[in-house]
């Protein structure tokens, strides 16, 4: 019998008296046999075709795919080893409630520099879409993750707003200061549009997952995330939680559930998980509106009574119109986030969030509060005196570059470089600092060195801008693209016809040992090998030989050596250790790292050599299967120590 999925409502919290109904609890609707799996292997997306089950996304950033098939196949997966769980798919449901005021309560006018305008900082919107033709906001990049296999019409107008919440949001957070309309808190902040939600508001764990993974994969610095569920969503964790883990901060409406009170713990999710900041909706007063969730996980509180913001022109002929909750509140928070983050843009994620924290204007009960969190909201009036001029710099072949320190060196006596808010030197002191990018701009903060302070006063901002080599599925802004692109100007790493290097796709062992063959100059001749299942035809059979005859790679006792299994981290390590022949390392920091393990030493001799490095958690995962995103980040490393 086949199983039906109770899918469970999110709600994006507008919370209008003119709809009264979309204010009340909402039963769960139900839709048939969709699950988000987990697994560790791609070899676990095969098993469930094979048993019946149809694919209807997977991800980049985590591994998880949406599926179609019977719960009974999943638990016997999971009984099996195939994957490692599963959840029924999940419903999101936007609802409704009913500002210059506001500005005035969060101390824009207060603002240090007062020319802040949150330029350069990406903010990424997961909501019903944003109305790119409305003459107040300017949408940078967007993208419909709607399913198209229940409704093939569901992104035909691409990320175009029918349902009017995500353009309100949007508004509030960076509506043009044009002499139309609003003034956003950041106007000049980039819109990247996420249509995860339909014209009635609809959505699934499906569609809010994709819109993450997508702004992951754009490299933005804010999510914003008006919307809430009662129940907690494992997928969406995973995804809020890599988000995080990527140096993005994730803001979400805390609820519009609260009583008038003030009692007992309403939050909802996302706002509840710890990778998120919960925001709280206050009054003209700076009272707590009667509807806002209370919670021991209150974070911060914004203005979210009667806000007045864009609207889709194509609902509402003037572009405009009043809201009010939580989900108004929470673009508040994001645009101050972008504002800091111009500001700071060396700070990561976390300082920033607190530094939020410790700006906030303290209501309710002293300290933080289950009804207010820490405070409202509060822009930064600390001094900063004005950047340096910008720094010289010269281009080389196939992505490499280089920053002219000398002038800089002439008056410090070290430098700390941040790439897009990334520390990728400290205390370096060369005259010349070598790094690497595609077609493209890259934001470099230097902060100079004197008498062992540095001086982040004197913070040097310089952007660089390529225009070359063209790489359509990588970004500058992400964490490995250095790492990537340095193996890229090396010919080490190399693109397919579409000039694509594939970051997100596991890497073979056939492909491990051509890139580590060629970064360490092995013999790459086709030619016969010792192993039965790699014959000279294969791209890889030169280098493959040449790391058995150096000792680099030994195959399998029946002399197969398994060109296209996935490289394990465990024997990366192997691999990396014996090819730079690093010394043996102590032992014994990783908890899934023992004696007993293949590889137990060269890990350590990794680690020891800052080549790689373990999980918060203490472990290193040996068995886990290696992306050529990562890979390429231990193989740069191990290369160069300048990445390291």
């Amino acid at each position: 019998m086949k199983n039906w999925i109770a899918s469970l409502m999110i709600f994006i919290l507008i919370a209008s008296a003119a709809v009264p109904s979309f204010a009340s609890n909402v039963d769960p609707i139900a839709e048939p046999e969709r699950f988000i799996v987990f697994y560790e292997e791609n070899s676990a997306l095969k098993a469930i075709e094979e048993n019946g089950g149809k694919i209807i996304q997977s991800y980049a950033s985590i591994k998880a795919a949406t599926v179609v098939t019977e719960q009974d196949t999943l638990e016997g997966l999971v009984s099996l080893g195939k994957i490692s769980g599963f959840q029924k798919e999940k419903k999101y449901e936007a609802k409704a409630q009913i500002t210059p005021w506001a500005h005035v309560n969060i101390n824009i006018p207060a603002k240090v520099p007062t020319t802040l305008t949150g330029a350069g900082v990406k903010v990424a919107i997961i909501d019903t879409g944003i109305d790119p033709n409305h003459p107040d906001l300017t949408v940078k990049d967007g993208t419909c993750t709607l399913d198209d296999s229940v409704s093939p019409d569901a992104c035909s107008k691409s990320y175009l707003d029918e349902n009017g919440h995500g353009t309100h949001v949007a508004g509030i957070i960076a509506a043009k200061n044009n002499e139309i309309g609003i003034v956003g808190v950041a106007p000049s902040a980039e819109l990247f549009a996420v249509k995860a939600l339909d014209g009635n508001g609809e959505g699934t764990t499906s569609t809010i997952m994709a819109g993450v993974d997508w702004a992951i994969r754009k490299g933005v610095d804010i999510i914003n995330m008006s919307l809430t569920t009662p129940y907690p969503d494992t997928g969406i964790k995973a995804m809020v939680d890599e988000a995080n883990a990527n140096g993005i901060m994730v803001i979400a409406a805390a609820g519009n559930e609260g009583n008038s009170s003030g009692s007992g713990d309403s939050i909802e999710y996302p706002a509840k998980f710890p990778s998120v900041i919960a925001v709280a909706s206050t009054n003209s007063d700076n009272r707590r509106a009667l509807t806002s969730a209370t919670g021991q996980e209150i974070e911060l509180a914004a203005p979210g009574e009667g806000i007045y913001s864009t609207f889709p022109t194509s609902l509402v002929s003037s572009g405009y119109a009043t809201r009010s909750g939580t989900s108004m509140a929470t673009p508040f928070v994001a645009g101050m986030a972008a504002l800091y983050k111009e500001k700071y843009p060396s700070y990561t994620n976390d300082q920033i969030r607190s530094l939020l924290q410790k700006n906030a204007k303290d209501l309710g009960l002293a300290g933080r509060d289950p009804l207010y969190g820490f405070g409202l909201v509060q822009t930064d009036m600390a001094p900063i005196n004005e950047t340096q001029e910008p720094l010289t710099f010269a281009t080389g072949v196939k992505g490499s570059l280089k920053l002219n320190m000398q002038t800089l060196l002439e008056k410090y006596q070290a430098y700390s470089i941040y790439r897009d808010g990334r520390l990728i030197a400290d205390k370096a002191n060369l005259p010349s600092f070598e790094d690497y990018g595609k077609s493209g701009s890259i934001k470099y903060t230097i902060y100079p060195w004197l008498n062992g302070s540095m001086l982040k006063d004197q913070a040097n901002e310089t952007i660089v801008s390529l225009a070359s080599p063209v790489i359509p599925d990588l970004d500058n802004s992400v964490w490995y693209s250095r790492n990537i692109m340095y193996l890229y100007s090396k010919n080490i790493v190399k693109g397919d016809a579409f000039d694509q290097v594939h970051p997100a796709i596991n890497v073979t062992r056939a492909e491990a040992i051509a890139m580590l063959g060629r970064a360490i100059g092995l013999n790459g001749t086709q030619r016969t090998t010792r192993f039965t299942d790699v014959p000279s035809s294969s791209f890889a059979s030169g280098y493959v030989q040449s790391a058995y005859e150096q000792g680099i790679i030994s195959g399998r006792a029946n002399k197969t050596f398994l060109p296209n299994e996935y490289v394990t981290r465990a024997e990366m390590a192997i691999m990396l250790s014996k090819a730079y022949k690093l010394p043996n390392a102590p032992t014994g920091s990783f908890s899934d790292v023992t004696a007993e393990i293949a590889g137990y030493q060269q890990i350590y001799n990794l680690e020891a050599a800052k080549i790689a490095s373990g999980y918060t958690d203490g472990t290193f995962k040996p068995n886990a299967k290696m992306q050529r995103s990562t890979y390429s980040v231990f193989l740069s490393k191990a290369n160069n120590a300048a990445l390291k």
